[in-house]
């Protein structure tokens, strides 16, 4: 049925593409070295041409010598100019095959094929071009491959397991999500600093009375430059969310979640239930106030060089009432509940002295080197102990039968919720000052990736830490 076929001949430009981004350090060495343009020798030009030639001639021969085609239950991958290599991709150890159209696919009618298989942490195989439909019958014709009984040889139309539709991101959502991501961050301070610029009407100007007028007038011009560029960084991150997750839906079929997602580059990805390790609950600092929250799947999928596949956002943005009855109907194991055991009373300043204790430092330093206007850095001694008493009331834990939830904060508050038979390691630690107060911490971890995931509660009290690992001993 799948005879040995190249890809597409698109996939010529984009594999020269990714050459050049990895060749981009020679080339810069190159013009380094030859000085400027009109200094350009013939010895410069020449390793220049030979090696943009070499790009282009390497990209050709990989397409050429890269095939692909099925044999019974098996896909076979082909490639390599000088040592002819083979990849066997049995069908049964296929957990998920993903899709994603770029905007080199998309005029073409085609999509990058990634295939996922089990016991690996990285895509076992990827057709860079090809064209949508083959892409779909490829993947009915595994499926198909997959179900039936073994020693059928009769070849029968397959229909795809059914979808339905849990999640789809709605135009107000989407507007929400993008205003409120990590980007408004720079905003805040680019405002701070640009307002710092107007001395008339701040009562430090006698400080800075030294500072000649030419070198005030430039920083303030700086100061002007640096907010309008953080303005257009904002901007562009605001765009790059739009575009990234327009048109949002999340499905389920009987096996998999299925993610659809993008405007210019449509990317589908494909999560088997059996893969998840854990769910991951997010409440961006932003976003708190208004009951809003982010659901991530982490999954035994992707590697060092796609890390997206292991921590994937499986609804970008939620209301928290809705978060219960969504969660039982995407992953119905995984029961989600905010009646959490805190740390004791007695962890509240260590939580306050461990994020505030830098302030110290910073503040000496500051007032030093800037003296009036450093003295802002005292507000330091009220931010950071808030910091630290508003990370003691998001800690906790909480077990219900054989699911494990983690509650911490970082910069985001987080909710790690594992199923026992998942941890892969749960560590049980107690320093020194710990032992002082009878409290101890506890990080539970599971398989995500080339690496872990892991969530994280310190200073519980002794007996609650001790508690949980024995839960965890019992599986």
């Amino acid at each position: 049925m799948f005879k040995q076929s190249r890809l597409h001949p698109v996939s010529i430009i984009y594999d020269i593409l990714k050459r050049l981004r990895e060749f981009i350090f020679p080339f810069i060495g190159i013009i380094v070295l030859g000085g400027k343009p009109s200094e350009w020798g013939l010895y410069t030009i020449l390793g220049a041409s030979v090696l943009l030639l070499v790009i282009l001639i390497s990209g050709f021969l990989s397409w050429y010598y890269f095939t692909f085609y099925v044999v019974d239950k098996e896909l076979r991958i082909e490639y390599g100019v000088f040592v002819k290599k083979k990849r066997y991709i049995p069908f049964e150890r296929i957990q998920s095959i993903d899709f994603t159209e770029g905007i080199f696919h998309r005029p073409f009618g085609l999509v990058k094929v990634k295939i996922e298989t089990a016991g690996t942490t990285e895509a076992e195989g990827e057709l860079t071009a090809i064209s949508k439909a083959v892409a779909q019958d490829l993947k009915r014709y595994i499926i198909q491959k997959k179900n039936e009984q073994i020693g059928s040889e009769e070849v029968v139309e397959v229909v795809e397991p059914a979808q339905q539709e849990i999640y789809r991101i709605t135009n107000k959502q989407l507007a929400i999500l993008a205003s409120t991501s990590g980007g408004v961050g720079v905003i805040v301070s680019a405002v701070f600093a640009f307002i710092s610029q107007f001395e008339d009407i701040i009562p430090y100007k006698k400080i800075y009375e030294h500072i000649h007028l030419f070198i005030t007038s430039g920083l303030a011009l700086i100061s002007i430059v640096v907010f309008v560029l953080f303005v257009l960084l904002w901007l562009f991150s605001l765009l790059i969310t739009l575009l990234k997750y327009a048109n949002f839906t999340l499905s389920k079929t009987k096996d998999d979640l299925i993610i659809t997602r993008g405007l210019i580059e449509k990317k589908q990805i494909t999560i088997p239930l059996q893969r998840i390790q854990a769910v991951k609950i997010t409440e961006a600092m932003l976003r708190q106030p208004f009951q809003l929250v982010g659901v991530s799947i982490i999954s035994a999928g992707g590697s060092f060089n796609d890390l997206e596949a292991a921590n994937v956002l499986a609804i970008p943005l939620l209301k928290k009432k809705q978060l219960p009855d969504l969660l039982k109907e995407m992953v119905p194991e995984y029961e989600y509940s905010d009646q959490l055991t805190p740390p004791p009373k007695r962890s509240v300043w260590r939580y306050i002295i461990k994020n505030s204790w830098i302030a110290l430092p910073i503040i000496v330093s500051l007032i030093y080197f800037f003296h009036g206007w450093g003295a802002l850095s005292l507000l330091l001694l009220f931010i950071l102990p808030s910091w630290g008493y508003w990370n003691y009331r998001s800690a906790g834990y909480h077990i219900s039968g054989k699911q494990l939830i983690l509650s911490f904060r970082q910069f985001n508050k987080t909710t790690f919720m594992m199923r026992r038979n998942r941890i892969q390691a749960l560590y049980y630690t107690e320093g020194w000052w710990q032992r002082k107060g009878d409290l101890a911490s506890i990080q539970g971890i599971v398989l995500s990736g080339a690496g872990g995931a892991n969530g994280v509660v310190t200073d519980l009290a002794k007996e609650d830490v001790e508690k949980v690992y024995e839960w965890y001993s019992l599986s």
